[in-house]
């Protein structure tokens, strides 16, 4: 490289300001804080976290739905009672009536 060129390119560089960082608050988008969003973040936490999505599955054939989405409130949180109640029965080894014995 030149060494004109490479004191003039640190030159530049010396006198530019670094760049801004973006507050840590910034970075992670906001999170709607609504009823229903956290009922349907909670039942999604707990699929995942054990493994379960196919009682989400299970519970939109049941309801004759496609999305959580097109569930009402109530049925939601019926869902996340199911969910709950799904984690209790895991935690204790019992089972509940229309799910499979825990292992």
């Amino acid at each position: 490289m030149n060494p004109m060129l490479r004191d003039e390119l640190a030159s530049i560089l010396s006198e530019a300001a670094l760049p801004a960082r973006v507050a840590p608050d910034l970075e992670h988008p906001p999170v709607d804080v609504s009823p229903r969003a956290r009922t349907t973040r909670a039942i999604l936490r707990i699929a995942d976290l054990y493994g379960w999505r196919s009682a989400i599955t299970h519970f939109l054939d049941s309801r004759g739905v496609s999305y959580l989405s097109d569930l009402s409130m109530p049925q939601l949180e019926d869902l996340l009672d199911r969910m709950q109640g799904y984690v209790d029965a895991a935690e204790t080894g019992a089972s509940l009536e229309d799910c499979l014995p825990a292992s």
